[in-house]
């Protein structure tokens, strides 16, 4: 018979909480109909700020808006880096349906650029996986008029792959 003992590991258990923010943000129209309604309320979350701001907006299955969620700040003229897995953390704990993505450029010009393109295919390909929809990416600035929403304006990245 064999007396040997053998010691037990201490593997951690973990918790995934959703935090609520000290600053809800306040919207007139919860519901996204447009990329319009999408825009102003991202406008309210990230636009009058002087660094870019990486955002998302977690709509639940009739596009009511149910949480937001700034993802990075970067310097005035980009963000260095989007970590896709915190953007799609935060959606799973809020359990969105789809997700709205959004940044701000302080220079009051909406166009995207190469890069805005390729980070918001990345982000796509990762919400496909997930079951996670990227259903628009609005660029928006301090002027309330000058936004451009990919999904309006065509320049959504097509992810079929």
């Amino acid at each position: 018979m064999n007396t040997t003992k053998t010691s037990l590991q201490k593997i951690p258990v973990y918790e995934v909480r959703l935090v609520q923010s000290r600053r809800p943000l306040r919207l007139a129209e919860t519901i996204l109909t447009d990329s319009r309604t999408s825009a102003r309320a991202l406008q309210a979350l990230i636009a009058l700020t002087d660094r870019e701001h990486f955002a998302a907006l977690f709509v639940n299955g009739n596009h009511q808006v149910t949480g937001a969620h700034i993802v990075a700040i970067g310097a005035q003229h980009a963000i260095a880096s989007i970590d896709v897995r915190a953007i799609f953390r935060a959606a799973l704990a809020a359990c969105a349906s789809a997700i709205v993505l959004g940044h701000n450029h302080p220079s009051g010009n909406p166009t995207p650029s190469p890069e805005d393109l390729t980070t918001t295919a990345h982000i796509m390909r990762a919400g496909k996986i997930l079951c996670l929809p990227v259903l628009d990416h609005i660029i928006v600035t301090r002027d309330e008029h000058r936004y451009h929403s990919m999904f309006e304006r065509g320049t959504l990245p097509s992810i079929d792959e």
